[in-house]
């Protein structure tokens, strides 16, 4: 009866539905070479710390969206939720993109230049910039 007045304990033994596909995290795992089998057990329970720590991140960047006085919440607003608690930051901070610039987000989406504003430069690549067929060769 004890059990029962305790809202922790009421349900414990059902188990907790997953919104995280678990077939993607177990071929996450595998993607190491070292694990070649997964228990049911293990996979829920890294399944279900992946849904906290993406619902954790989701408010922290929410509440700094929220601070900034924005609706929707963009890299900028998770970097630095990220960035602001230590734990996270230790090891996700170097591994989120950088944001892009203000000055590209305000050019023209086609990539047209306005005629009064920059003028078109014609000035060749530099010599390190290689295409991106080079990358795809094979190499002898």
């Amino acid at each position: 009866m004890a059990e029962q007045e305790d809202g922790n304990q009421l349900g414990a033994d059902e188990p907790r539905s997953l919104e995280i596909p678990t077939r993607r995290v177990k071929s996450i795992m595998k993607i190491d070479k070292d694990i070649n089998r997964v228990n049911s057990e293990a996979l829920f329970l890294i399944a279900s710390s992946t849904e906290l720590f993406l619902q954790f991140l989701a408010e922290k960047s929410a509440r700094v969206a929220l601070e900034k006085k924005k609706r929707t919440v963009r890299l900028e607003h998770l970097r630095l939720a990220v960035k602001r608690h230590r734990p996270t930051s230790d090891f996700l901070f170097d591994s989120l993109p950088m944001p892009s610039r203000p000055s590209e987000q305000n050019t023209p989406r086609d990539g047209a230049k306005s005629r009064a504003g920059k003028k078109a430069t014609n000035e060749p690549l530099p010599f390190v910039t290689r295409s991106i067929d080079a990358f795809f060769r094979k190499s002898t």
